[in-house]
């Protein structure tokens, strides 16, 4: 046997073992990171944070500061349509939102756009 037999991990036409077994490590490796991942996506697809209508409907929209004074502020919330403006903050964990007094237009590929923004709030005391 020469030297290139013995780097090659060949002693007399057969595989060395080091090599099969290393073989077989990268297989289960591959297969274990695949499974990993597909568990990793479909764990995101499954909780996406959709917020159903009736959700979005428990979110009380207000024009009055005193009505949310005591509350915790969550954020901020901005778009075009209203349900989709409560469901935003229904997805922040808020139960009131207090509507801010600007609107503006915002450009898009459509054009301009009014959109409103709102303050979420979470109140103990909201009915």
């Amino acid at each position: 046997m020469d030297c290139r037999g013995r780097i090659m991990g060949l002693s007399d036409g057969r595989h060395n073992t080091r090599t099969q077994v290393g073989g077989e490590a990268m297989k289960l490796r591959r297969t274990t990171s695949a499974w990993l991942a597909t568990l990793v996506l479909a764990a995101g697809c499954s909780s996406s944070g959709a917020i159903s209508d009736a959700d979005a409907a428990r979110v009380r929209v207000v024009n009055d500061a005193n009505l949310v004074s005591g509350c915790r502020v969550l954020g901020t919330v901005a778009d075009n349509d209203f349900q989709d403006l409560q469901k935003k903050a229904a997805r922040l964990g808020g139960n009131v939102a207090l509507m801010t007094p600007q609107r503006t237009a915002k450009g898009g590929y459509f054009g301009l756009q009014d959109y409103m923004t709102a303050d979420v709030y979470r109140c103990e005391n909201a009915k």
